[in-house]
């Protein structure tokens, strides 16, 4: 594990498809100051881009004058990463199983299965005022 400092960054961005390399650099770079290797990193980039898309497609519906706001915390041993979009946020209970026979071959929907595979922790909070947050923590 690295002996990095502690540390926090954040980014916003526009509601744009377009910003996701930047996000999988980012959380490539960060993750391994927090000490996770580079096979791990790789999947938490993964579940940081599915986060990202969500926010855009789903959250803020690409809408050009919203935004996408993403943080990052990292200390050794974790790694935080905080997504929140403007949108009206959703009923987590209506999200489709994509394990799901009926499911599995659906092109979309994925994406917070993905998010829970990868990481260790992820908290959904959302308000049709204020939009949704998504917290996922990683631990080296």
């Amino acid at each position: 594990m690295l002996d990095a400092p502690s540390g926090t960054e954040e980014v916003v961005l526009p509601s744009e498809l377009e910003v996701l390399d930047s996000i999988d650099e980012s959380t490539l770079k960060y993750s391994r100051l927090a000490g996770i290797d580079n096979g791990t990193a790789s999947m938490v980039a993964m579940a940081a881009i599915e986060a990202v898309t969500n926010a855009v497609l789903h959250g803020n519906a690409e809408c050009g004058g919203k935004e996408v706001t993403v943080r990052y915390e990292w200390e050794p041993g974790e790694f935080r990463i905080t997504v929140h979009d403007e949108g009206k946020g959703f009923d987590l209970s209506c999200v489709h199983d994509p394990t799901d026979p009926e499911r599995c071959m659906a092109s979309s929907g994925r994406g917070i299965y993905i998010m829970r595979e990868v990481m260790d922790s992820v908290e959904f909070e959302m308000s049709e005022k204020s939009g949704t947050t998504v917290t996922m923590v990683k631990f080296a």
